[in-house]
């Protein structure tokens, strides 16, 4: 079974880049992906911005997986499932235009909301047949300005958006484990003879 690596978040910026960047280009935008340490260059630009990588909680803790090839049990660890968190901002110089480009974004994310297949071609999550789900998450005004504050920038009309499930395999070979051959039961334990 093959995983995603741990070029997955990069893979996954990428991924998000290339959909907006389509959408926004039937109105004269572009997306890039931006860090906000300096501003971008004004234009019709769409910022693509990571900032935050948690582990989704409701993957945590998973059992380790384990296959049987020609009557050998393998073992792994199971992958570390990803929650990505994107401001994406518009930087044209215009607040209607800007308006404008992250409409489009909207809309295009809206079409786009689970990517899976082609639109993951030449990454590693192609490989792993894995799918991504893309949700706008729903923030207070509050919530949106400390995420300026961290970038000690002020506060820019952005929408916050979550992508999910990234998974990143273990690093580790997977290693076999012993078969059971037997068990007994004696005084009401039970033993296993490898």
């Amino acid at each position: 079974m093959s995983m995603a690596t741990f070029h997955a978040i990069a893979e996954v910026s990428e991924i998000l880049r290339r959909t907006l960047d389509a959408g926004v280009q039937a109105i004269g935008a572009s997306c890039i992906v931006h860090d906000l340490v300096s501003g971008p260059a004004v234009g019709m630009t769409l910022t693509l911005t990571l900032y935050e990588i948690a582990e989704d909680p409701s993957a945590r803790n998973r059992p380790d997986l384990r296959v049987v090839v020609n009557n050998q049990v393998t073992s792994q660890r199971s992958p570390t499932a990803l929650l990505l968190r994107y401001l994406i901002t518009a930087w044209s110089g215009n607040i209607s235009d800007d308006q404008v480009i992250l409409g489009r974004a909207v809309q295009t994310l809206y079409e786009h909301a689970i990517l899976s297949g082609p639109e993951l071609a030449g990454t590693s999550l192609i490989a792993a047949d894995e799918a991504i789900a893309i949700t706008m998450i729903q923030q207070t005004i509050e919530d949106r300005t400390h995420v300026w504050r961290a970038y000690e920038k002020p506060y820019r009309l952005s929408i916050n958006y979550e992508v999910r499930v990234v998974k990143i395999e273990a690093s580790q070979a997977p290693r076999v484990v012993p078969q059971v051959r037997s068990r007994h039961l004696r005084h009401g334990l039970i033993e296993e003879t490898p």
